[in-house]
């Protein structure tokens, strides 16, 4: 255990070391600390990881260090290894100390650079965000603009600045990272403080970032609008300036012909047209300014946009003067001599100048027409009143322009809540001003137009233009009029809604601000004066608020005032509510707070409670205060005397107050039960405070007391051990102060030393007591007041002090004693140690004869000697320090002892120098001797050596392996090992003589020569033999290698020619002699190679011969086995091949007797097919046994390359062969049996589908008679042996069951083939069964209903009877009596038609009434009015007037149960319409949004059909790919319609959407069919699966198609399923009723099972064009299962196709009965109306012919 112990200490030792060493070496690698942060992050994490790793290997090292400690402990290792150990641990500690020291002051260095580069970071950063603010203020305080390219400059400031901001961003990012060490010297503040820090500049960055980011916005958002500005400035800049060219060029006299005015003129209309419509450009110029001016904010701006704003509008005004001007002049230039049209002309044109901008568009495009002839006289009108006339036209046109321009303002065109409309209204009112004068001049124009008018007239001239110049102004000014009109009419709404507001403002304020105080207010005081103050001053709120109601009140009139004008402002209706509801709720707080403080100032507690409260309190606090004061404190024994009297007089004052706080907790009591939750928890709170500092006032006072009394106790006692102390101290110090004895006086040391010791015993068995009373001091030090604590410090200082003194000195002098005493006791101690020590050693060494017999002994005295040498020079040191010592001590003594110390010191260094000299002596001699011994054991060493060489050598030589050569090599260097001189061996003859004659070693030494000589001679012969017998062994070798070449030489020969027979296809058989004369080759080489190999095994050949032979049996082997293959048939393989080859045919004909089919022709093709492949069977098996047998053969002799695979192959064949056989032999008899078993079933099948056949077609036969069958009776027997037979055919039914489940059993995994074949008969056999039951109860309820009418009849029968014999009396009474009569028929009839009627209006009510809650799509559009309720009222009256007529009490209550149950129902309907009403409205967004998206889907894909018509051929795949695209993102859109109608589901409209969903899901789907043969392609060209989807919307079911066999499968399975749910429709009790009950119900079911068979139309159409498809995709396993599930789906389809079918038809007959019912029954009643009608007229005219007609038509 010590061993495994010490190794594993090693190990775990070695690899602690090893790893200590990469760990320094890892420090070392991390290289120095860089300075850029990033790198300093990384070299901390870097560290980090490796300090991790440190503390991770901290245990091992631990654990290292701990198993050496329990090594060294256990005492279990020798001394040197305990020091190696030790050693080890002590190199192991101090470098795991340097490397871990190491590592945290690189760790501290890191934390420290990398928080200076951080904070570094951090101060850059904020200096930055510093100088970027500082920045921002700068921007923001310089006004944006004034030019445009001043903005851009700015704009390239702030991209400057976003620059400076992305790049300070990364060192942002990399403050996101800091790295932060928190230490315990760093604490949680630093670390909040850098949190805070941190926060604050995230805040100021985000600030800085944000405000870049609005800046950029808004100086964008201006560049944009002032280049838009600067834009259309510039184009209205050229188009006015072009303007102003074209009138300047414009003539005004000097005209050189008519022609030449007249095209001035035009131009001139044409300019005044143009600067109309360029009058909006010059508005929006003024709304851009305004915008930008909004944006902008610069009055340097605003200026100059102002400034070339006034300069357009001057150049505008100079340009309509000067065109103006131009005109007059024109105007001016007519000469007399112009023609009265060319007058005309002038006068129009001036005219259409002062028109409005219609007329100036219209007259500017005209045409001017020709001057007239010169032939006609024309006339001159007055000039000046012309020009008067166009002066006045003009000026007011100008006024009326300029005027509208300010009062058709863009700032007319809203209302505002407040702002400034001085300056607008001015402008008005100003206009206002001047249109008095300006409609003097209206009349002025007038009058003047009035006399030109009539002064043309009277001269014949045209005055047209005059007329309606003169129209056009007056209508225009009373345009103007009105306009000015209602824009005055505006400002004082205007001003009034800002009046409104500024009051509602105001009133808003003191809302606000009662609010605002409320907020304000804290929660109610404990004070009643407080309380008391604060309801007071809610009260003056509450009364405020109050008297603002008037004003709240008259608010609402003006508002009401306000909203009476049409097109007033929205805002106002909410703006009042907003505030009428805000000032209520702050009414409402406001009375709440009055009346929680009165609440809370009832329950404020008596004057007696305060008073007491507060003297409690006071008291309370005086006794806090005095007891705050440090009065358990250690002083003057009297002082603390004197407190303790006052803490004992402070307790019975506590007692006296404690009736006071009763009295408190009695009150809070009884408060609690009357005041509010909050006001008693309060004063509870309050009361339990002051009961908490009573209770701790209480508990500290006893506290002190006791503090105090045990301080007294400790001080007293304190001062009575000091006194004590300070006595005994006194007293030892005179002890200590007497003189000491002098050195060597050794009786008076002895005697002085035992006192001494005593007294230090006494120190000891004091110094607990001196312990005792510094503890006790320290702790009333503690204790103590400042003062009295530091005399209590000093006296302690003095005491110690003094202790310490008398310690010392004591403790010295016994120390000086006892080393007097000792030294000199040490000094003749040493000097007998070192005689003796001397004696000892001439003993041991020198005085005794030593014999060394053993190499050991010798070199042990040698050591010994050298021991002894080493001792006495060691001791050389301690004589002289004896020398020394005596010589001091001699110095010190008295005289007396001088000489005795001196003789022995003398002869102590004689004895001691007369041995070290004997020693060197000795010590020389025997290393002499000893160093002789060495060099005759190295010669001895060296021949040995020599001798082992040798000996080597012919052992090597023994058995020498290979050839010739191999063993000459061998025979030479053993010639060269013997010549070997013989030096060394004289040498060790002369050696050994000489230590053995001085008789050391001499035994050993002769023994050694002998061994080595007897050695020496035995291998010198042994060589010699050696040396003979390789040379023999040569001439061996050479004969062995002849013959091995020959045999192999023969071998290749025989090889070669083997070869070429194999490859010729000639086998042994088809040359037997040279076969046999190989075969005996072969045999001669075997037996030779053998007895070769034996030979030399035996004579311990070499290898290298063994080799050979082995090599040459390899080559025999190797012809060997061809030789076997030239002994097998040649065609073997020939027929192996072809034996497998027809097993193989068989075996892929076997899976086609698979049961695919129970048709009789397929099962006996299957069966034929079987026997030939038994017969080819039996064909092969003697051929195959053959070859099985000859292949065994060869197998055994070993005639094939690998007879295992050979061997493998046969078994196989064999297997194969017996397998096939019992397949086939298998297959035989099943097909045998299922073709019995089909033909059988087929028979069966056949006869009673035959019988179905037949009853079917007798069935259709009968029931395709339309009404009731003319022979009933024959019918119900037919159907009552028809039963009777269905019961026999039963068991018949259950035969063939049984025989299919016989064929099933044979089918084994094929049962659907005869299940399709069962399931099918089932249905036929259900289908015609159930016909035959339905028409069998069809008869019965005719039968039913025919005794119902005979029974009737017979009821009938009689009435008439009755009626017609009381109609022939009624001819012979009298009119009265008859009308009675008659009264008696006729309600009858009315009963009737009325019961028929009800019934009628009954079935729609219930119809409706099942239809519940549950919208359709006619529920959204159509207006659910009560459509029936005039024909329910008629009935209802009906119903009374017959109940007043009819006598019969039981027909009346009749007519009132039916009035009842209209009534009912009636009022059921208008409850669910009013239902449905209310949720149609609910869900009318979503039911439109449904519809919304289903229209736009339904043209998105008539938009995708016509794209993909349109597309030529062949088809663009690109443009396929794109439209497929744009389908697959509709499906999205389809996905969301779906989930819409799934919500419209859930809200109960899911008949109304169905119809949408089911048109649009068809539609997609015809879509998506269209792209399957592009999908297809797609497909087959990336071979990847690609599932295409369809999605049919069916009830609720998703339905996909695919292409994948699985998916495809899947598929067919969900639509099955379907088929099934469907079938369970026609099967559901509301089609298993009987023919004429429900039929509304049956209508739906019947409609609903219509429309999920049409839906499923398109579905099996899909799955059928997807067969081909899917069957070449998919395995054989799965094409069967997919063929299998086809046929049981078309199954299925035909089976509910027909099912619903009968149903439809038997429904259809039920109607056409039920029709033909009603219209006998309206027959019948038309005639008892036609005899009401008779019979009344009979009572009019008795006595005439028609009565008797009547009479002969009721007997009919």
């Amino acid at each position: 255990m010590e061993e495994v112990d010490l190794d594993s200490y090693q190990t775990a030792l070695e690899e602690v070391l090893t790893w200590l060493l990469s760990a320094e070496d890892s420090l070392q690698a991390q290289g120095d600390i860089s300075n850029d942060v990033e790198e300093v992050k990384e070299q901390f994490h870097t560290h980090e990881g490796f300090m991790m790793e440190l503390t991770a290997h901290q245990g091992r090292v631990g654990n290292v260090l701990q198993v050496g400690g329990q090594l060294i402990t256990a005492g279990k290792l020798s001394e040197d290894e305990e020091n190696e150990i030790q050693e080890q641990m002590n190199l192991l500690n101090s470098r795991w100390e340097n490397l871990r020291v190491a590592s945290m002051e690189k760790q501290s260095n890191l934390h420290k650079i990398l928080m200076d580069l951080q904070n570094q970071q951090l101060t850059q950063l904020t200096e930055w965000l510093a100088k970027t603010e500082e920045r921002t203020k700068k921007v923001e305080s310089e006004p944006l603009g004034p030019d445009l390219e001043d903005l851009k400059r700015q704009i390239e400031e702030h991209k400057a600045l976003q620059e400076d901001l992305e790049q300070e961003q990364v060192k942002v990012n990399c403050l996101t990272h800091m790295v932060v060490v928190v230490d315990e010297s760093s604490g949680d503040k630093a670390t909040a403080a850098l949190e805070e820090q941190l926060q604050h500049l995230g805040d100021r960055w985000a600030a800085i970032c944000r405000w870049t980011e609005d800046r950029w916005v808004l100086l964008q958002d201006i560049l944009r609008k002032w280049q838009l500005f600067a834009e259309e400035q510039c184009l209205f800049d050229a188009w006015l300036t072009e303007k102003e060219d074209a009138v300047n060029s414009v003539h005004t006299t000097g005209f050189k012909d008519q022609n030449e005015m007249l095209t001035n003129l035009r131009t001139l209309a044409i300019l005044k047209g143009d600067l109309e419509m360029k009058r909006q450009t010059l508005n929006k110029l003024n709304s851009l300014s305004q915008e930008l001016l909004a944006a902008i904010k610069n009055k340097t701006v605003a200026q100059k946009l102002e400034g070339w704003l006034e300069n357009f509008a001057q150049r505008w005004d100079n340009l309509v003067q000067k065109m103006e001007s131009s005109s007059k002049q024109i105007s001016q230039a007519v000469t007399t001599t112009q023609t009265s049209l060319t007058q005309t002309t002038v006068m129009e044109t001036v005219t259409m100048v002062t028109t409005r901008e219609q007329i100036l568009v219209k007259h500017a495009k005209e045409e001017l027409p020709p001057p007239p002839p010169h032939k006609k006289r024309q006339l001159v009108v007055d000039s000046e009143s012309r020009k008067r006339f166009d002066a006045d036209t003009t000026e007011l046109h100008s006024w009326m322009t300029r005027s509208e321009v300010v009062l058709q303002s863009p700032e007319f065109a809203i209302y505002r809540k407040e702002g400034n409309l001085s300056e607008l209204q001015e402008k008005v009112n100003a206009i206002d001003r001047e249109k008095p004068e300006k409609y003097r001049k209206l009349q002025d124009a007038s009058r003047s137009a009035e006399a030109l008018v009539e002064q043309m007239v009277n001269e014949g001239l045209n005055a047209d233009n005059i007329k309606q110049a003169s129209e056009q102004l007056k209508s225009r000014w009373m345009e103007f009029c009105q306009l000015l009109s209602e824009r005055l009419a505006w400002l004082e709404y205007q001003n009034n809604i800002i009046a409104f507001y500024s009051k509602l403002q105001q009133l808003e304020q003191t809302a606000i601000t009662a609010e605002n105080w409320l907020k304000a207010q804290p929660t109610p005081a404990a004070d009643p004066a407080t309380v008391k103050t604060q309801l007071e001053k809610c009260k003056d709120q509450v009364i405020h608020l109050s008297i603002l109601q008037p004003q709240i009140d008259q608010l609402k009139v003006q508002s009401k005032a306000l909203k009476e004008k049409e097109q007033g402002p929205m805002f106002l209706d909410a703006d009042l509510v907003a505030f009428t509801n805000h000032f209520q709720q702050v009414f409402t707080d406001i009375k709440a707070r009055e009346k929680q403080l009165q609440t809370v100032f009832d329950s404020m507690p008596p004057a007696q409670y305060k008073e007491t409260l507060s003297t409690i309190l006071l008291w309370i606090q005086q006794s806090e205060a005095k007891l705050s004061i440090p009065q358990v404190t250690v002083t003057e024994y009297e002082i603390m005397e004197q407190r303790l009297r006052e803490l004992k007089a402070l307790q019975s004052s506590l007692q006296e107050q404690q009736k006071g706080l009763n009295y408190l907790s009695t009150t809070v009591e009884e408060m609690s039960k009357k005041a509010p939750a909050e006001v008693s928890q309060k004063y509870r709170s309050e009361i339990e405070g002051i009961l908490g500092r009573w209770k701790k006032l209480s508990a500290q006072l006893v506290e002190n007391c006791q503090k105090l009394e045990e301080m007294m106790t400790k001080l007293q006692q304190f001062q009575n051990d000091t006194k004590t102390l300070k006595k005994w101290m006194a007293e030892v110090d005179v002890f200590l102060k007497e003189e000491w004895p002098a050195l060597g006086d050794s009786e008076a040391l002895e005697k002085q030393l035992e006192q001494c010791t005593a007294l230090v015993n006494d120190i000891q068995t004091i110094q607990p007591s001196l312990n005792g009373v510094n503890e006790v001091g320290k702790k009333m030090r503690n204790e103590a007041e400042p003062e009295f604590a530091s005399r209590i410090q000093t006296e302690l200082k003095e005491l110690n002090a003094q202790w310490e003194h008398i310690c010392q000195q004591a403790f010295a002098k016994k120390a000086a004693l006892k080393g007097g005493l000792d030294k000199t006791v040490s000094l003749r101690k040493d000097l007998s140690e070192m005689h003796e020590w001397i004696t000892q050693a001439e003993e041991e060494y020198l005085e005794r004869d030593f014999e060394y017999k053993t190499p050991d002994e010798l070199q042990k005295a040698v050591e010994e000697l050298k021991r002894a040498k080493e001792e006495a020079a060691q001791k050389e040191v301690k004589v002289k320090l004896l020398t020394d010592s005596v010589n001091n001590f001699i110095a010190r003594a008295p005289p007396a002892a001088h000489e005795a110390l001196k003789k022995e010191l003398d002869v102590l260094i004689t004895n001691y120098q007369r041995l070290c000299s004997r020693l060197n002596g000795k010590c020389k001699t025997l290393e002499e001797v000893w160093a002789c011994w060495q060099e005759l054991l190295s010669y001895l060493d060296a021949e040995n050596k020599w001798l082992n060489q040798m000996e080597s050598k012919l052992r090597a030589t023994e058995n020498v392996q290979g050839g010739a050569e191999e063993i000459s090599e061998a025979l030479d260097s053993l010639e060269n090992l013997m010549q070997h001189p013989e030096d060394n061996r004289n040498q060790i003859r002369e050696l050994a003589q000489t230590l053995t004659d001085g008789g050391v070693l001499d035994e050993l030494i002769n023994e050694k020569l002998e061994k080595f000589n007897t050695r020496w001679e035995e291998l010198q012969q042994e060589a010699v033999r050696r040396q003979k017998a390789l040379e023999q062994s040569i001439q061996s070798a050479q004969e062995i290698d002849k013959t091995l070449r020959l045999i192999q030489e023969s071998l290749s020969f025989v090889d070669r020619q083997l070869t070429a027979y194999i490859a010729d296809r000639v086998d042994a058989a088809q040359v037997p002699q040279e076969a046999q004369k190989i075969q005996s080759d072969l045999a001669s080489h075997e037996m030779s190679l053998e007895e070769m190999k034996k030979r030399n095994r035996g004579k311990d050949a070499a290898k290298r011969v063994l080799s050979q032979i082995d090599v040459a049996q390899k080559k025999l082997q190797d012809v060997s086995v061809k030789f076997r293959l030239f002994q097998k048939p040649a065609n073997f393989e020939q027929r192996l091949q072809e034996c497998k080859r027809i097993l193989d045919e068989v075996k892929l004909q076997v899976p086609k007797l698979e049961m695919r089919s129970v048709e009789q022709e397929v099962v006996q093709s299957q069966l034929d097919h079987c026997m030939k492949l038994y017969k080819s069977l039996s064909e092969v098996k003697s051929e195959v046994e053959t070859v099985i047998k000859t292949g065994r053969q060869i197998v055994q002799k070993q005639q094939t390359e690998n007879p295992k695979e050979l061997d493998e192959r046969l078994t196989a064949l064999k297997l194969q062969y017996n397998e096939l056989g019992a397949r086939v032999t298998e297959k035989k008899q099943e097909l045998e049996k299922c073709l019995k078993l089909s033909r059988k079933l087929r028979k069966e099948m056949n006869a009673l589908t035959e019988w179905l056949a037949v009853t079917d077609a007798e069935l259709t036969k009968r029931s395709s008679v339309e009404g009731m069958p003319s022979d009933l009776d024959a019918e119900v027997a037919w159907g009552k042996a028809t039963q009777k037979e269905i019961e026999k055919r039963q068991l018949h039914l259950k035969s063939i069951t049984d025989l299919g489940e016989g064929l099933r059993t044979v089918l084994k995994g094929k049962e659907s083939l005869v299940d399709d074949k069962l399931s099918l008969l089932n249905s036929n056999w259900i289908a015609v069964t159930s016909r035959a039951e339905e028409w069998f109860n069809l008869l019965l309820e005719y039968q039913k209903h025919m005794e119902t009418f005979d029974q009737n009849v017979a009821n009938i029968t009689p009435w008439m009877y009755r009626a017609e014999i009381l109609l022939d009396e009624s001819e012979k009474q009298k009119p009265q009596q008859k009308e009675e009569v008659l009264k008696v028929f006729i309600p009858l009839k009315e009963l009737e038609q009325f019961n028929f009627d009800i019934q009628k209006l009954l079935e729609p009510l219930e119809a409706e009434i099942q239809q519940g809650v549950n919208l359709k799509e006619e529920d959204f559009h159509k207006d659910m009015t009560e459509d029936n309720e005039t024909t329910v009222k008629e009935l209802l009256e009906r119903g009374d007037t017959l109940q007043q007529r009819i006598t019969d009490e039981r027909k009346r209550e009749e007519i009132k149960i039916k009035q009842q149950l209209l009534q009912t129902k009636h009022n059921a309907l208008k409850d669910l319409r009013s239902q449905r009403r209310k949720k149609a409205l609910e869900i009318s967004p979503h039911w439109y949004q449904y519809k919304r998206q289903a229209d736009d889907l339904m043209k998105c894909l008539d938009d995708i059909e016509k794209k993909l018509a349109s597309l030529p051929e062949p088809k663009d795949e690109q443009k396929l790919k794109e439209i497929d695209g744009e389908l697959e993102k509709k499906k999205e859109e389809l996905n969301a319609v779906h989930r819409q109608a799934e919500r419209l589901s859930k809200d109960g409209a899911a008949k109304a959407v169905e119809p949408t969903l089911i048109q649009l899901s068809k539609r997609w789907r015809d879509i998506e069919s269209k792209f399957a043969q592009f999908r297809r392609l797609n497909y087959a060209q990336i071979q990847t699966v690609y599932e295409e989807t369809t999605v049919v919307m069916t009830e609720g079911m998703t339905m996909e198609t695919t292409y994948m066999p699985s998916a495809y499968l899947a598929e067919i399975l969900r639509l099955l399923k379907a088929l099934s749910e469907v079938e369970d429709h026609l099967n559901s009790p509301a089609l298993q009723v009987k023919n004429y009950e429900d039929l509304y119900k049956q209508e739906e079911c019947l409609k609903n099972v219509k429309d999920s068979l049409g839906r499923f139309s398109g579905q099996i159409e899909v799955i059928r064009s997807k067969k081909t498809s899917a069957l070449q995709s998919a395995t054989p396993g799965e094409a069967g299962k997919i063929q299998e599930k086809l046929s049981q789906l078309n199954f299925q389809w035909e089976k509910v196709n027909k099912m619903y079918r009968d149903r439809q038809a038997r429904f259809d007959r039920s109607v056409e009965k039920w029709r033909l019912f009603h219209h006998d029954m309206k027959s019948f009643s038309q005639w008892l109306t036609e005899t009401e009608q008779n019979l009344a007229r009979t009572q009019i005219h008795p006595g005439d012919l028609a009565s008797a007609e009547t009479k002969q038509y009721l007997k009919l």
